[in-house]
């Protein structure tokens, strides 16, 4: 048999640390990819974590504003209630309706002043007083004359 070859076991070396250092190369791109992904993920969570943030203010936000939708809702409720209370009053107590056959009487009725009238000349030829045109006339107001065929409200005579 022929003796060992000695120029062998450089090859072998020489491939075993190329296989080494690529080996490293390899380990050492994916540290660096795992370091890059890492740092991916970390910039995820914060936005997340700050998308959480923004969430929780809403949510309080929202909550408050439930809250004072609730307390104005019970109030119109409660105004609700006292209207419906008002009201089922108001058809207890209405009056009954009855239907006139003829005209209405009332005791008062229209009459015509006059060229050159004041209120109390006026009065006095309706029979009444000043006082008395005045309350059933309001929109004399201070007047002292009166226009000729103004009409104003008088007390209908016996």
């Amino acid at each position: 048999m022929p003796p060992p070859r000695r120029h062998v076991w450089p090859a072998i070396t020489a491939v075993a640390v190329a296989a080494a250092v690529g080996a490293g190369g390899y380990a050492w791109m994916a540290v660096a990819e795992r370091a890059t992904a890492l740092q991916d993920m970390r910039t995820e969570q914060a936005r997340w974590q700050q998308r959480q943030r923004s969430l929780e203010t809403e949510r309080e936000n929202l909550l408050l504003e439930l809250e004072a939708a609730l307390r104005i809702g019970e109030r119109l409720s409660d105004r609700v209630d006292t209207l419906e209370r008002d009201l089922a009053e108001a058809r207890a107590t209405r009056l009954d309706v009855r239907e006139i056959r003829s005209p209405a009487e009332f005791p008062i009725e229209r009459a015509m002043a006059e060229a050159g009238d004041t209120v109390s000349g006026f009065a006095a030829r309706e029979g009444t007083t000043e006082a008395v045109v005045r309350a059933l006339n309001p929109w004399l107001k201070d007047a002292e004359t009166l226009e000729a065929f103004q009409t104003l409200w008088v007390p209908k005579r016996p």
